[in-house]
Order: structure tokens, then C-alpha cells, then sequence
């Protein structure tokens, strides 16, 4: 069963902003591992990235991440190699999966290197299947009993982790097995 038998990791994004193709930029990576049913917290990767751009202040208010938090950060060129290493050997788990996707695509074409291919899914697909519609992180952590996500890469890693293992217990092997998807990049 594939539950048992690959490893995967929860990842999550801070930007900032929502548009990539607008010159917004990733401010933190966190990515959680999950290998036979158990978050493997000594294992979890979690950095800030200095983005070289300024975040908005609008956006500082929804993360918290100043531009003092980041003004010594690695830069995605100095943190690619490490995700990379993580996506390359796992299937990925994220929630609104195309917006994290997105974001590590443009950075990869960015630094000059090509897009990693990922295996992932949607944890917002896993939603859909057992609530009948596709459901917030927030709502999810709320439904599940779990401390709500609050917009920082860790945190909601973490949540969405937990999330998939509790979810994916509701799901046949088969029905997961089907949600695996494979990004290869977009065409910009």
C-alpha cells in the first residue's frame, strides 16, 4: 500500500504575495516528512529565504515576516538544492498544491535550473472526495482538532501533515493512489 511504503513530505510556501509572474517571491519553505503514518518532526526542513525584493507591508501583516526577518536569510538559490533533494525523493503534500507549485517553478527557472518533476497531492483534493467540496486549511485544522494554521510555512506544514494522515485513514489505497499527481513545470 502506498501509505507504507513511500515517503512523504508536506510542504508549505510563505510569498510575498499571490502572483509569481508579478515578481513575487517565496520568504519561507518549511517541509515536513511522513513515512509509515508518523511525522518525522527531527527531519523537518524549515528556512527563511531572502527573496531580494521588499515584502509588502500588507503581506508582513498576514505572515508576520518582516524584511528584518529576512535581510540575512539564504537566498532560494542557497535553499533550492536542499528542496530539491526532499521533492526528489518523495511524493509532496501540499494544500492549493498549483500556488506552492507555481512559486518553486518560477524560482527553479529563475536560478537557471530546471524545474523539478514532483510527485504530489492536494490535500484540498482530499477534501473535496470526503466533504464533498474542496475545504480551507483553516476549516480542516478546525473540523480535525487541530491548532489552527497561522500563515507561516511551519505551522501550516505541519497541519497540513497531520492532515493528510488523518484524512487519508478515510481513503481506500486505491482512491490515494489516484490523487498522486506529477508536476513537470508550466510552459510561461
Amino acid at each position: 500500500m502506498i501509505l507504507n511504503e513511500s515517503l512523504f513530505c508536506a510542504m508549505d510556501t510563505e510569498t510575498t504575495g499571490i502572483d509569481p509572474m508579478n515578481g513575487d517571491r517565496i520568504v519561507e519553505v518549511a517541509i515536513v516528512p511522513v513515512y509509515k503514518g508518523r511525522i518525522l518532526y527531527r527531519s523537518i526542513y524549515h528556512t527563511l529565504v531572502n527573496p531580494k525584493i521588499r515584502i509588502p507591508a500588507t503581506i508582513e501583516k498576514i505572515h508576520r515576516i518582516t524584511n528584518e526577518d529576512i535581510e540575512n536569510a539564504p537566498t532560494i538559490e542557497q535553499v533550492f538544492g536542499q528542496m530539491r533533494s526532499f521533492m526528489r525523493r518523495s511524493i509532496m503534500i501540499f494544500h492549493r498544491a498549483e500556488f506552492d507549485l507555481t512559486f518553486i517553478d518560477i524560482s527553479a527557472k529563475e536560478i537557471g535550473t530546471f524545474p523539478p518533476s514532483i510527485d504530489y497531492i492536494d490535500t484540498r483534493e482530499i477534501s473535496e472526495i470526503i466533504f464533498g467540496e474542496k475545504k480551507a486549511l483553516s476549516w480542516l485544522a478546525e473540523r480535525f482538532g487541530f491548532e489552527k494554521p497561522n500563515h507561516r510555512a511551519l505551522t501550516d506544514a505541519i497541519t497540513t501533515a497531520k492532515l493528510f494522515l488523518k484524512m487519508t485513514r478515510k481513503l481506500a489505497g486505491s482512491q490515494i493512489e489516484e490523487l498522486v499527481h506529477t508536476w513537470r513545470g508550466q510552459e510561461w
